[in-house]
């Protein structure tokens, strides 16, 4: 990219410029209520990305990047000929919430090579690196999941194809728009800041050298969502709906980190996570009655979150470290702060669209948020510590 700045930002203008035009042909009726909302939500998480990483121009960076990738999604589905649908705005809540994660991840990473010492540039190389993949992989779930929805229910296509098309502008837009203006923009000096460099060592650290409550945190954790979905346990019925979607991300898993052991446990800990949130929200609202959708929407950033973890971890054990302990301080300081500035961006950006007036939007909402909560729980403390008090090597 840097050796070929003037051909690639002419092609990529010319060819953002054909799909944008796009849009002339997508009737935007059946969401005009929700566009303020849905505007003002992408906002707010950018402040919340500026603030949290202590950089107003990565907040606008977030911002900017999040409005062109949430444009290039209407673009394609004006070309392709699909309409939006009060269902459409289930897709943009999950779009909204995987692109924040793909950028909150690189973003977060890049800050953290620097505060490290190395110049943007280089740091740009290294976090595309650490992230690419993890992204890709969290992106693709996301796709499958709907997909998935969309075979067993034909009503729902519309819908994938928003989210099909919405993930895919959001990776190829993340490696590619926005390391091109890094290279060409300057973030604010990072040399030295700590709380770049440590991520959630201390979190790690504490863990390590208290096994006895590293154990409460495991059955505390574990009892509690067994006990939340035997109360629900009219979930597990329509959680056989997804058995063939727990059986392609294992195999994903699989390929991916070349661990049956990681895979396996990736996915228990996701789906406990995910009937966990779900148990907790029917626990809270008293709503039982439950489609596939709502399942898809909470899915991607639970299985996100475990991705990135795992990604990190798997590297540590494939290079320097060799026992479990190291490699998930390891994680924790690498990756941990980006699940939690994730989690924290994703919250209150959701909690906008708490105030919609689609009951559909605002149950994905709702669910997502609660999911947000267990998935951050589970990924930063139950999964730490099980990893900490594994006997293997």
């Amino acid at each position: 990219m840097a050796h070929n700045k003037t051909k690639l930002l002419m092609s990529w203008v010319l060819i953002s410029g054909l799909v944008l035009s796009g849009m002339v042909y997508l009737d935007f009726s059946p969401m005009l209520e929700d566009f303020i909302l849905l505007s003002t939500s992408l906002l707010v998480m950018s402040l919340v990305v500026g603030y949290l990483l202590e950089s107003p121009k990565v907040a606008l960076l977030q911002l900017g990047l999040s409005i062109y990738i949430v444009g290039m999604t209407f673009g394609g589905l004006g070309w392709l000929g699909y309409g939006l649908t009060q269902e459409s705005l289930l897709g943009l809540v999950v779009l909204i919430t995987l692109m924040s994660s793909n950028l909150v991840h690189i973003l977060s990473t890049l800050l953290r090579e620097m505060a490290r010492g190395l110049f943007q540039y280089d740091a740009v190389a290294e976090a595309l690196k650490l992230n690419t993949s993890p992204i890709f992989l969290s992106n693709l779930t996301t796709a499958l999941g709907f997909i998935m929805a969309a075979w067993v229910d034909s009503s729902y296509s519309s819908l994938a194809w928003l989210v099909v098309i919405g993930v895919l502008f959001s990776f190829l837009i993340t490696i590619s728009w926005l390391p091109m203006v890094l290279l060409n923009w300057l973030l604010e000096f990072r040399v030295g800041n700590s709380a770049d460099r440590h991520g959630l060592l201390f979190l790690a650290n504490w863990l390590l050298e208290n096994p006895l409550y590293r154990t409460l945190i495991i059955v505390l954790g574990l009892l509690l969502s067994v006990l939340l979905i035997f109360v629900n346990y009219e979930l597990l019925s329509e959680f056989e709906q997804l058995l063939w979607l727990v059986g392609i991300f294992g195999v994903l898993f699989l390929l991916f980190w070349q661990s049956l052991s990681m895979a396996l446990m990736n996915l228990v800990i996701n789906f406990l996570a995910l009937l966990t949130a779900v148990a907790s929200y029917v626990l809270l609202t008293g709503e039982a009655k439950w489609v596939l959708l709502l399942w898809m929407v909470p899915l991607g950033i639970i299985v996100d979150d475990g991705i990135h973890f795992f990604s990190r971890y798997a590297r540590a054990k494939y290079t320097v470290f060799s026992d479990p302990k190291s490699a998930v301080i390891f994680a924790m300081a690498s990756v941990g702060r980006p699940i939690w500035i994730t989690s924290w961006v994703l919250f209150s950006g959701l909690a906008v669209l708490l105030l919609s007036e689609s009951r559909m939007v605002f149950e994905a909402s709702l669910l997502t948020m609660l999911a947000l909560v267990v998935a951050t729980f589970f990924i930063l403390t139950v999964l730490p510590a099980l990893l900490m008090s594994s006997k293997r090597k």
